[in-house]
């Protein structure tokens, strides 16, 4: 099959089952009767198993050393830190 843009003879490729007509000049990309089907419908699939893995996770109960990493946030943070002595003495700058 010659490439409608720039009439070079185009590659068949077949990628997860699909087959595509590229050229190598332009790197136009040309699907066949049905082949776009084919990726919508596996995209459908894909999207489907995302949303039950999401669902799935969702239903998962709580445990209870899950609420751990919260409490961690204020370690992290230099307004919540323990003071030390030597830093004491230039708290008359706040």
């Amino acid at each position: 099959m010659l490439c409608p843009h720039c009439t070079t003879q185009m590659q068949e490729l077949t990628k997860t089952g699909v087959l595509l007509d590229v050229c190598p000049d332009c790197k136009g990309t040309w699907l066949d009767r049905g082949e776009l089907e084919k990726i919508l419908t596996r995209a459908r699939e894909v999207e489907r198993e995302w949303e039950d893995e999401r669902a799935r996770l969702e239903r998962r109960p709580r445990r209870v050393d899950d609420d751990y990493d919260d409490d961690r946030r204020y370690a992290e943070d230099p307004r919540y830190r323990k003071k030390r002595r030597w830093t004491e003495i230039f708290d008359i700058f706040d």
